[in-house]
């Protein structure tokens, strides 16, 4: 409470405590100097005159002390002190030791009553309360009234020694002193203003301080390191729970408890971090997690409080639905049986501890009956009878079995460690005969038909996609069979598939690469002239060879490659006719096979139009045909296309006629003007009497539609001259001419008069 009595030198930065001890030591000094001087003239010019020269003597050597006081004083503040502490004590001595008249010389004890304040300003407590000590004993010499010391021939009195010694007191105490404190009252001043002015700012601060730990939006604490809370805004009080004036309980953690704390992901972390914090229980069942914690340079600790009771309640829910979404990942969602992902992370396992002494395989089932399912009562009812017959295969299996949903309508499953393959067949098939034969669903019995396969796991296996593929291979084979017996896998179906695959992927590839070519077989008219070409697709393959049509054609419908075949071979068709009438002033009219594929086109009528108007074709160089099978599939979109080709000017043929299953009716709205008789029945004239009588029959129904009739396949005389015979219009075989290159049908074109090389072309896919 008396800090206020000490002057606080830290108060000062280091250059002002340095500054105002230099100045108050060089008042001293500068003042004694010069204050002092009128004493020491006045002294030394008495002295002459009485014959005492020991007192210039005297006199001399304290300004000599004086003055090398105020030379070091600025260059070492200590020595200069430490000289002025010296002289006022050799300044005391000399009084009292060697003026002779010793009521004169008891006022130099006067002067050393000073060192203790010149020593506590320039040199600290210690000393100050040593020299303190020190002048006792003068102090007690002059109770006594005894004199210090007398030197014998060495008196320095003087006849106005004592008018001297009083000038000196007056001058030291009343000038030289004073002066040295004012000097040190003025830094006084000055630091109490600043203190004042730091009280002041410490105090807004203080206020600035609470309006921020009161209003910061968090719940903060200020503990010590025990965890004692030393001070609490309004949130973190009530997030505890606690009112803000109890004193009684200050542990942090007598307020959270331990025992129901929990883990949890840290919201501000990175997700590379990973990092997670602490929650824990208030005593009025609140999540609070110690969000950040930091020391204060008073070993005093910040905490900030979060509650994150929504916070957990939605990583709970987030970890529930990531197992959720997880669970959906590898599970089917309409009959929640493993999907094949998950199937084949459990092949991977069972192939990476298979044993050679037992026999493992998978068998897949296909549902074929869901087609009748979905197209007699919808889609919905096809769900339920999958979903059904998921949950009747469940039971049918062996408790070990591991059984997915493979695909749309494939199950799968897996056998272990059985003994040999006929017993895995036996499984196989105890569990086809365990199956319902029926399903009554909506009231409607529906029958189960399913085909069975069966991949047996080799040594050599690795990867579970091969068992999976030879697993789908030995199901399709069994599909295609008439018993839908069970069904082993076979390498000559598996080379079958990759066959397909191949050509699949190598379409694509070839029609980028120009692989493909078109070559022209003429067709002739009863005459023998030419009266029309036929254009056969060719493709010759870097790496499957050469592939014939009849292969590669049906695989392109399958996957629906066949748009973009034709839409190759339709600008080429125009090309060719551009590049003919070009060259030669004249074209043949060229036809195009439409597949029922293309005929269902949304775009088949642009399609065409686009080629015709690029390359400025007219649709009379262009004649379609399409097939019976093509006709009957969109019959009503079929007769729209094919009615509207006709109105622009295009010819319409009839391909491969007697083939195809039209009524007589249906083909009498359909807009054509050529039929052509399939290469099947020209082949067998002179052999079969029936094929024979169905040729009659076409051509007489060709009249009756007012149709030309146009024979495929013509190889010898005997069939050329029954098609003569009964009226067919125009022939096309090998036995007039063979497919020819461009080059090979220019040159026999350009040896023909231009009348006689009037044509149809056609893009025939077979």
């Amino acid at each position: 409470m008396f800090r206020w009595l000490f002057f606080n030198e830290s108060a000062l930065t280091p250059a002002e405590h340095a500054a105002w001890k230099l100045s108050a030591l060089r008042i001293i000094l500068m003042s004694g100097f010069v204050l002092e001087a009128a004493v020491a003239i006045h002294s030394s010019l008495d002295a002459i005159a009485v014959g005492a020269y020991q007192v210039l003597w005297v006199v001399g050597f304290f300004y000599v002390v004086l003055a090398l006081g105020l030379y070091y004083s600025s260059r070492h503040l200590r020595a200069g002190a430490a000289i002025l502490i010296g002289t006022v004590y050799a300044s005391a001595f000399a009084i009292v030791c060697l003026i002779n008249h010793y009521e004169i010389a008891k006022f130099g004890y006067i002067f050393i009553y000073t060192t203790p304040i010149i020593a506590r300003l320039f040199f600290g407590t210690r000393l100050a309360l040593g020299l303190m000590a020190f002048n006792v004993l003068p102090f007690l010499l002059l109770l006594l009234n005894r004199p210090l010391l007398n030197i014998p021939g060495f008196d320095i009195t003087l006849p106005a020694s004592n008018t001297y010694i009083q000038s000196l007191l007056f001058l030291f105490f009343n000038a030289c002193v004073p002066l040295a404190v004012f000097r040190v009252l003025h830094e006084l001043d000055v630091s109490a203003l600043r203190y004042r002015q730091a009280s002041a700012a410490l105090e807004v601060s203080h206020a600035q301080y609470e309006e921020v730990f009161q209003n910061a939006g968090t719940a903060l604490l200020l503990t010590d390191a025990s965890g004692q809370i030393l001070q609490a805004n309004q949130l973190a009080n009530s997030l505890l729970g606690r009112e803000a004036d109890d004193d009684d309980d200050r542990a942090l953690f007598g307020w959270l408890s331990l025992d129901n704390s929990v883990r949890m992901k840290s919201p501000n972390a990175e997700e590379s971090e990973n990092m997670r914090m602490s929650a824990y229980r208030t005593r009025d069942g609140k999540l609070v997690a110690l969000e950040n914690i930091s020391q204060t340079s008073t070993d005093h600790y910040i905490v900030a409080l979060r509650d994150v009771s929504g916070l957990h309640s939605i990583h709970h829910a987030l970890q529930l639905s990531l197992q959720r979404e997880d669970y959906l990942s590898r599970h089917d969602a309409l009959t929640n049986l493993p999907n094949r992902d998950m199937l084949r992370s459990h092949l991977q396992a069972v192939l990476a501890n298979s044993d050679e002494t037992k026999v493992t395989a998978l068998v897949s089932f296909r549902l074929n009956s869901i087609r009748h399912a979905n197209q007699q009562f919808g889609a919905h009812t096809g769900d339920i009878l999958l979903r059904r017959f998921a949950e009747e295969l469940s039971h049918a299996l062996p408790k070990n079995c591991f059984c997915a949903r493979l695909r749309s309508i494939v199950f799968s499953f897996v056998v272990e460690n059985s003994r040999t393959p006929g017993e895995i067949i036996k499984l196989v098939e105890k569990v086809r005969n365990n199956l319902p034969k029926e399903l009554e669903i909506n009231g409607e019995n529906l029958l189960i038909q399913f085909s069975a396969g069966i991949a047996l796991v080799r040594p050599e296996d690795q990867e579970a996609d091969d068992l999976i593929r030879r697993s789908e291979v030995a199901l399709d084979t069994a599909r295609r069979s008439s018993d839908q017996s069970v069904t082993l896998f076979d390498e000559e179906d598996a080379l079958q598939i990759r066959r397909s695959v191949e050509i699949e992927v190598g379409i694509v590839n070839g029609l980028k690469q120009n692989e493909f070519r078109l070559v022209y077989q003429p067709k002739v008219d009863r005459e023998g002239k030419i009266a029309g070409l036929e254009a056969l697709l060719r493709w010759e393959s870097p790496s499957l060879g050469s592939v014939a049509p009849a292969e590669f054609i049906p695989i392109a419908e399958r996957a629906g490659l066949i748009r973009l075949i034709s839409n190759y071979v339709m600008t080429q068709v125009c090309f060719q006719v551009r590049d003919w009438l070009n060259r030669f002033a004249d074209c043949p009219v060229i036809a195009l096979n439409l597949s029922a594929t293309d005929i269902a086109r949304n775009d088949l009528l642009q399609l065409i139009e686009n080629c015709c108007n690029r390359y400025d074709v007219a649709a009379s160089y262009i004649e379609f045909e399409i097939t019976e099978t093509g006709l009957i599939a969109n019959e009503a979109l079929t007769i729209h296309h094919l009615d509207e080709l006709k109105a622009r000017g295009f010819n319409i043929a009839i391909d491969d006629f007697g083939t195809g299953y039209s009524s007589l009716s249906k083909l009498s709205h359909f807009p054509a003007q050529s039929v052509k008789i399939d290469r099947s029945f020209v082949a067998q004239i002179g052999y079969n009497k029936k094929s024979e009588m169905i040729i009659k029959a076409i051509i007489s129904l060709a009249n009756i539609l007012s149709c030309h009739t146009v024979a495929e396949g013509v190889e010898n005389e005997a069939q050329e001259s029954f098609l003569k015979e009964i009226g067919c219009d125009y022939f096309q075989g090998y036995y007039y001419y063979r497919p020819l290159e461009v080059s090979a049908l220019e040159l026999l074109l350009t040896e023909m008069p231009a009348k006689e090389a009037q044509a149809s072309y056609q893009f025939k896919l077979a």
